[in-house]
């Protein structure tokens, strides 16, 4: 019994300190580290096979920086959130054909829909997590 409530124990430890977090990863309090010296920066290089495909994003960074070849379309599911502070960015550099898309597919993700590349086969856009979900706040389509 001892060793059980002891598993459980360390279940619940591990699961808390491994949940996204409603403060930030800098200090915001008086002494705390607020220089940026704890921030931490994060590249990703993804590949888009031809048909239907998906990918699910691990941003763990601060800045997290995801480059996505597009040959038709890519649907994005719901991005791991463990890990992920108030404050956190990541940003979609995504580039291909002129009609390949980029979908978004998960509630933890708060977008205006679908990016079609234009002539130019190039999309930027960026979130930020506001401690529940990556809310989308810029995007270029060219």
């Amino acid at each position: 019994m001892k060793k059980l409530i002891s598993f459980l124990i360390a279940i619940i430890a591990f699961v808390s300190v491994n949940a996204q977090s409603t403060s930030p990863r800098w200090g915001s309090e008086k002494n705390e580290d607020n220089t940026g010296a704890v921030l931490t920066w994060k590249y990703v290089a993804l590949a888009d096979a031809i048909g239907a495909d998906s990918v699910i994003l691990s941003p763990n960074a601060y800045n997290s920086v995801y480059k996505i070849k597009l040959t038709d379309s890519v649907y994005l599911k719901s991005p791991v959130v463990k890990n992920s502070y108030v404050g956190d960015n990541f940003i979609l550099v995504a580039n291909g054909v002129s009609g390949a898309k980029i979908k978004f597919s998960s509630t933890l993700l708060v977008t205006s829909g679908t990016a079609t590349l234009s002539s130019g086969g190039k999309a930027i856009i960026k979130f930020i997590f506001d401690g529940a979900k990556w809310v989308e706040s810029d995007r270029a389509v060219y």
